[in-house]
């Protein structure tokens, strides 16, 4: 048994990540356009139909751009207070499957999925892990506000995470954004920065994590090079050789990094 996870588009435009095992494909947060779900889905041979599930992190729209689509298609899984800001933004939810005790973790096809809170300023945000039977499993975290432990220790015993390194602070400080949406994005309740994913990132060195993806970029306020720099300076330091690190790309499907 394995379990695959890629990219399928990260970034402040719009995220989707799909999460597969030999029977199961999950896609995670639907925030592009459909035609470009559709397209990337089918370079897995899988349609909209075929998806099992699509589970949602948070009601912001670069998360749940597709989802009123989508739903026609596929099951719809968020947190109750997720799915009632959803319907305030889109309407009604479609294919929403209420889950009485969602944070317990449920069963999608061979997947446990395993919620976990996030600091963020939505409703109700979240992580997830992606689990199975046999042990194999990966873990998706963005939207992150600051580091914590809760998400640390959510994310440890995962193989390949794909992880929150959204911007560069000087550049978004000297970036033409307004102050008060810098004020948001550096709060506790915004995104990591190249930085705080660093510190991250060192906490893992010795954990089960070999790769590191690093998703959410900011087209205006970061550079691939800057992110993938400044964590692997930081995981140098530490001597640590063992988790490799990606970059997630807001324009274009990454690599399926498999666990066997």
């Amino acid at each position: 048994m394995s379990l695959r996870i890629a990219s399928l588009a990260s970034g402040s435009k719009g995220n989707a990540t799909l999460v597969l095992s030999d029977s199961t494909a999950i896609l995670v947060d639907a925030g592009v356009c459909f035609t470009r779900i559709r397209k990337e889905l089918s370079r897995f041979g899988l349609t909209p139909s075929s998806l099992d599930g699509v589970v949602v992190t948070h009601e912001h729209s670069d998360h749940i751009a597709a989802l009123p689509i989508l739903g026609r298609y596929a099951p719809v899984y968020a947190h109750p207070l997720t799915a009632r800001a959803i319907a305030e933004r889109q309407g009604e939810v479609k294919g929403y499957r209420e889950q009485d005790y969602y944070e317990s973790g449920f069963i999608v096809g061979d997947i446990e999925v395993i919620p976990f809170r996030i600091p963020h300023d939505a409703a109700y945000p979240l992580g997830y892990t992606f689990r199975l039977s046999s042990g194999q499993q990966v873990s998706v975290a963005t939207d992150i506000g600051r580091p914590t432990v809760g998400v640390l220790n959510n994310i440890k015993d995962s193989e390949v995470v794909l992880l929150e390194a959204n911007h560069d602070v000087e550049m978004l400080k000297k970036g033409s954004y307004p102050e008060r949406l810098k004020r948001r994005i550096l709060g506790d309740g915004g995104h990591l920065s190249n930085d705080m994913t660093a510190v991250f990132a060192e906490h893992l060195v010795g954990s089960a994590v070999r790769t590191l993806i690093l998703g959410h970029l900011s087209q205006n306020n970061n550079l691939p090079e800057l992110a993938l720099g400044t964590v692997g300076d930081r995981l140098r330091r530490r001597g640590c050789t063992d988790i490799a690190l990606s970059v997630a790309s807001q324009d274009a499907a990454g690599e399926v990094f498999e666990v066997k």
